[in-house]
C-alpha cells in the first residue's frame, strides 16, 4: 500500500467534500452529519481549505491512495494569541472500505509530527464516541490520555445521544 499523505489543496475540494459525505453515510463516529452537508458548496470547502493552509496552527491533510482520497484529517487551531492559542483539535476520518489498514494511524502520525515541529502547539485535544473502543485505542498508543467523559455530548439525526470521551496529548 502506498499511501501519500499531503497538505490538501483548494482543487481537491470537490473530492475532499464527497469523501466527507461517504464517510457521514458510513459511520457514526463523525461530529458533521448530512444535514451540515447539504446546502455546504465546494466554494466553502475550498475556503475552509485556504483557511487552513493559511493558518499557524491549523492543518488539513488527505490521504491519497491509488489516485483516491480515502481519508481527511485536520487540526483546529486557535488564534496563536488566544488564551488557547497553545492547543488544537484533532480530526480524522478514513472511508470504511480502508478501515483496518493503518491509515488512520499513518495520518495521526503526519499530523502530530507536524505538531511536535511547530512551535505554538502544546496540547493536542479531541473528542471521540465512548463506544468507539478501536479510536480509543488508537489515541491511547499515541500516548492520548482520557482528560473527562461528556454524557450526552452527540446527537444523530434520530434523536439518539451518545457520550464522549475527552482525551489530550501534551507535547
Amino acid at each position: 500500500m502506498n499511501l501519500i499523505i499531503e497538505k490538501a489543496k483548494p482543487q481537491q475540494a470537490q473530492e475532499i467534500l464527497d469523501c466527507i459525505k461517504k464517510a457521514v453515510t458510513e459511520s457514526d463516529n463523525l461530529i458533521v452529519t448530512m444535514s451540515n452537508l447539504k446546502n455546504y458548496t465546494v466554494t466553502e470547502e475550498k475556503f475552509l481549505i485556504e483557511g487552513y493552509n493559511h493558518s499557524k496552527t491549523g492543518l488539513m491533510l488527505v490521504g491519497v491512495l491509488d489516485g483516491k482520497i480515502v481519508s481527511v484529517g485536520t487540526l483546529q487551531g486557535n488564534d496563536i494569541n488566544s488564551k488557547s492559542g497553545h492547543r488544537v483539535t484533532l480530526g480524522i476520518f478514513v472511508l470504511k472500505d480502508y478501515w483496518n489498514m493503518g491509515i488512520g494511524r499513518q495520518m495521526i502520525t503526519a499530523m502530530l509530527d507536524y505538531c511536535v515541529e511547530n512551535p505554538y502547539i502544546e496540547i493536542v485535544d479531541l473528542d471521540v464516541r465512548a463506544d468507539n473502543k478501536a479510536a480509543i485505542g488508537l489515541y491511547e498508543r499515541f500516548g492520548f490520555d482520557r482528560i473527562g467523559y461528556y454524557e450526552d455530548y452527540f446527537k444523530d439525526q434520530n434523536g439518539n445521544y451518545g457520550d464522549a470521551i475527552l482525551m489530550a496529548l501534551y507535547l
